[in-house]
Parts: C-alpha cells; structure tokens; sequence
C-alpha cells in the first residue's frame, strides 16, 4: 500500500471522528450549536395546564387531568401589552388538547331556514263523516240488530227497533185518520210522525199496510263503523242519549301540535305527509285543513288539523303519527349548526375558529332553529368558521380568562348608565349589603307605577347619602348581571312653601281647601285647591285662618302638605293681642 493512499485513508478517518462528534453533541445539546436559531423565536416563561392556568410549572409535564401542559411565551402572559400581547378573550390551545377535547368545526353560510315542518300527531275520527244516533221520545229497546261495538253497517241499515207508548198512539191516529179519508188530518199525522222521528220509509208503510206500528224501526244515517254503542236489548231509552255513534274511516283527521315558532309557517291547504312506526317504508299524502285560532295554554303549542284518506283502513283512530308539514321557507340569513350556539339564558355565544389553535367566544343574536341549524341575525359574518363540537370547554376557558383579567384590572369594568331618573322616600338602609328600601315616584321610561322596592347600589355610591325617612332624587341603571341598581343619589330640594287662607276643613283635617298666594318656586299663581295633609296635622287650622305649609309629592306624584303653620301674619297679631 503507497504512503498516498495511508494519507488519504488517515485524513477520512478523522474527518469521520469529527463529524461523528459535531453530531453527537448536536444531538445532546440542542440549544447549543442551535442558538443562533433560537434566539429569534419567543421565550417560554413557564407551562400550565389547559384548563386551570393556576396550575403552573417550570417544565413541561401532566397536568392534574393528565393533559400536556401547554408554555406561555414571553408577552402572552396575562395582562402584558404591546403587538405580541395575547387578546384578553382569545384562548390558545395546542394541537394536542384539541385533539384530546374533540374541537370540531363548520363554516357559517348564508342559507333560508324553514320549509318542512316536523311534528306528531294522533288520528283522530272525521267528524264531518261521523253521526250520532238519538230517539226523539222514550222507549224500550225490542229489536237490537247491531250489537257490538266496531261492527260495519251501510246507509239505511236497521239498527233497532224500539217500542213507544206515544208513537204508537200517534201511528194508530194516523192510520184511522187514513181510514176516515180525511186528507187534512192524515197529513197533519204523517207530519206529526216525521217530527217525532219516524222514518219517511216506515211511515210510507204504515200508509200502505193501514196498520199501526207497534214498533218503530231506527235506521243507519250513513254507513260506517260503530265506534260508540250505548244501548242494550230491553233497555230503557230517552231523546238525550247518544245510543250510537257512526263513522265513515275512509277519511281520518290526524291533529297535530305545531310549536309556537314554527306557527307562523303553516298554511291550511298545504301539503302533509304521515308515517306510522310499525308502517316505516308507507307515507300517507293529506293536506292542512284547518289551523286552530288559539295555543294551547299548558304546552304553548298551536294544534293543526290535517285530512288524509284511508281506504285501506290502515289509519285507526288513536294511533300516533309522525308528520310533515310543507311549511313556509324564511328569508335567507347567516346559519350555523344548532350545537355550535352556547345558550347561558342571558345571552347566546359561538365560539370562533381563528387559526392556529386560537379561540375566541363571541356574543351573538339568535334566530329561529330548526333543529339542525340555528339562524345568527347578529355578531356573525357568513364564512366564519365556528366550533361545533367542544365549544363549551373552550367558552369556559374564555370566561375563566377573562375574570383573571377583570380582577387584575378593575377599572375596565364600565360603570352602569343611568336609563331613569325619580324621586323617592328612603323606607330603611343596609350599608353593610349596600341596599336601600325606597318608595319611588312613578318611572313612565320602565312603565313602573309608584311603588316601594329595594335597590342594590353601584360602586362609587355612598350609602350615607341614604336617611329613612329622607327624600332622595335616585338615578336608575342596571349592573352587568341584568338587575336595576342605583347609579346616582342626591338630597331632593328642599320643601317649597306657600301660604294662604283656609276655606275648609274635611276628613278631621286630612283635606284642606286653601286659597294661596301665588307660589314661585312651582310657578304656581294665586288659586283654591284642595290638598291632602300627611302626616294628618296634630291641630288643625281653623277655617279663615291663614297659614303657612310646606308641598311635597305624594307616592302617586300628587302635591300634598307635609306641615301646617301660622303664618307670619297671624303670629303677629296674636303677639299684639
């Protein structure tokens, strides 16, 4: 072997040592050779858990939920500022808790909700194809021909025959007014028969034969079913029992309940479809027929009553039945999937999707769903991308993030508007719980009468400002959870007084009928009128007397005098006397 190839041999084998070592501690110390790197990506200032960030770290790990721990970059921590700052309401997850929470989404389109309408319903007896049977005079059964209940009989069928005292007599008076040719009284006893029920067919042979019935055949109005019997052989019949019901099944009424939100689409003469659960591959074609005018009270549904035919019979009364309704398409609007929407009871959110693992839940206004899609009539663009599934672990995280954020910086919490301004009288203060109980004046702006009631007050209000028994001008606002607090309070203007002449007296004083002098402060001119007295004055004045008297407002808003005086005048002359 040449000292060439040695040489050559030597030299590849060191550079193989070497590139053996540069990996070996590349691989053992990644942020060695690599900050360079590095150095230009955020700094991770600690982990904490997906849903608790209390629970930090130092180092990755579990959490209690057995979760990854997810880092906090440098800026992104709570209640930093600046471009890098993370949103106060914006939730960042990684890929593995998204992963692990099952995080689903969906895009918002523009689309028209409504069309068919889905519901239940029961068949029911067609009541314009159904008959009652009655008798127009008492009798006994002598001649039942139909004896169970669901049998079928045809139109002029005898159903029974009854015996009549009274119809009988009638018939024997017909016959014998026949028999004695007396063409006037033999049509009033024909007339007199049909009137009591008997039928055209019987008395057509009573005629003929010129013999009285001694029975009196009752025939079937319609044919149909029975599907209501009443009567027995012998027994003892009068003209206000339903001895039998008839009815023609070759058509069914099906009612059905439509919910309150989806009256507005239904439509008699529109287009029904009903299924039965134990005929699933049969669809039975009917329409709307009537739509009943009132909700019914207890389940706030609106009941709609449909026609279908049923030849085959294969529709019995009481069955139930699923059914559609061809209702009435909305406008077109911005939908989302019906478990994309977070109902709390006082407001609706959606979560959104913002790319790369971020979340954002926003408040929304909500239209009519049909139970696979929910209509957005505000806070949401058509395109957005929205959490479907998931959606309430991430909206719990936003909330919790976003109560770490109030309660570092309180101050953004926006004071309560005042919405209505009154006057009242204090009735009782709880500083401790920062309430008041007052009388108010009424609140035409809240349509609220004069009434007493207690109030929370805001923050910045202090509850010395409050006396019982001290009158008050209140400012009205609601706090962030909904509820009427109160915004602003001052001391009301001092009492106005007025003075003047005391034309009489009622009610032991509680009524004064004064002429006063004309009054400034209230822009009053000189006038009579009757005032209320409250508190009822200790001495009351004396007709002719002139005094003076302080005005308030009664809980109605009306003036009444709240103290009675002599006037300077009359003290006068009583110090001279």
């Amino acid at each position: 072997m040449s000292a060439r190839i040695v040489l050559v041999a030597a030299v590849a084998l060191a550079a193989g040592v070497a590139g053996g070592l540069a990996y070996e501690r590349g691989s053992l110390f990644p942020h060695g050779a690599g900050r360079t790197a590095a150095a230009t990506e955020k700094k991770i200032l600690y982990w904490v858990a997906p849903m608790d960030p209390n629970y930090r770290r130092d180092a990755p790990g579990k959490s209690p939920m057995g979760m990854d721990l997810i880092p906090v970059y440098e800026g992104e921590e709570p209640g930093a500022t600046g471009a890098d700052a993370a949103d106060a309401d914006v939730v960042q997850l990684s890929s593995a808790v998204i992963n692990t929470m099952g995080v689903r989404t969906a895009s918002a389109e523009r689309a028209a909700l409504g069309g068919a309408v889905h519901t239940v319903g029961y068949v029911a007896l067609d009541e314009d194809r159904t008959s009652h049977v009655h008798v127009r005079k008492e009798g006994w059964i002598e001649g039942l021909k139909v004896r169970s209940l669901g049998a079928e009989v045809t139109q002029g069928e005898v159903l029974f025959e009854y015996f009549s005292p009274e119809l009988a007599a009638s018939s024997f008076e017909y016959v014998r007014d026949l028999e004695r040719g007396d063409t006037w009284a033999g049509a009033g006893g024909r007339a007199k028969l049909k009137a009591l029920g008997v039928s055209e067919r019987q008395i057509a042979e009573i005629a003929k034969s010129r013999k009285a019935a001694e029975r009196i055949r009752v025939y079937a109005p319609q044919g149909g079913v029975v599907v209501q019997l009443g009567v027995g052989e012998g027994m003892y019949i009068r003209p206000e029992q339903t001895l039998m019901t008839l009815s023609d099944l070759g058509t069914v009424w099906v009612i059905a309940d439509v919910f309150e939100s989806q009256s507005d689409r239904v439509r008699p003469g529109m287009e029904a479809e009903a299924r039965l659960a134990h005929l699933p591959d049969r669809v039975w074609n009917g329409t709307v027929d009537y739509v009943y005018p009132e909700l019914d009270p207890t389940t706030r549904t609106l009941r709609v009553r449909l026609r279908f035919d049923n030849a085959d019979l294969a529709l019995r009364p009481n069955m139930f039945a699923s059914i559609t309704l061809a209702g009435t398409a909305r406008a077109e609007t911005v939908v989302v999937p019906a478990e994309a929407v977070i109902r709390t009871g006082r407001s609706d959110r959606v979560v959104l999707a913002l790319g790369e693992g971020r979340f954002r839940a926003v408040p929304v206004t909500v239209g009519f769903s049909d139970g696979a899609r929910t209509e957005i009539l505000d806070g949401l663009d058509d395109g957005a991308e929205v959490v479907s599934s998931g959606q309430f672990l991430i909206d719990s995280e936003a909330s919790l993030k976003a109560g770490f954020a109030r309660m570092e910086d309180p101050a953004e919490e926006p004071a309560p508007e005042v919405i209505a301004e009154t006057a009242a009288t204090v009735n009782a203060v709880d500083a401790e719980g920062r309430t008041v109980n007052v009388s108010h004046d009424p609140i035409p702006v809240l349509g609220w009468p004069a009434m007493t009631m207690d109030f929370g007050l805001a923050d910045g209000i202090d509850p010395s400002v409050f006396a019982a028994g001290g009158l008050v001008s209140l400012g009205i606002g609601k706090d962030a959870e909904g509820a009427f607090v109160i915004v602003t309070a001052q001391p009301a203007a001092p009492e106005v007084w007025g003075e003047g002449v005391v034309d009489a007296v009622k009610e032991d004083g509680r009524v004064l009928t004064v002429t006063h002098d004309p009054i400034p402060a209230l822009g009053w001119p000189a006038m009579t009128m009757d005032f209320t007295v409250e508190p009822p004055p200790t001495t009351v004045p004396a007709v002719g007397e002139r005094i003076r008297f302080a005005l308030g407002k009664d809980a109605a808003g009306m003036p009444v005098i709240t103290e009675v005086a002599a006037s300077a005048d009359t003290a006068a002359a009583e110090v001279t006397q």
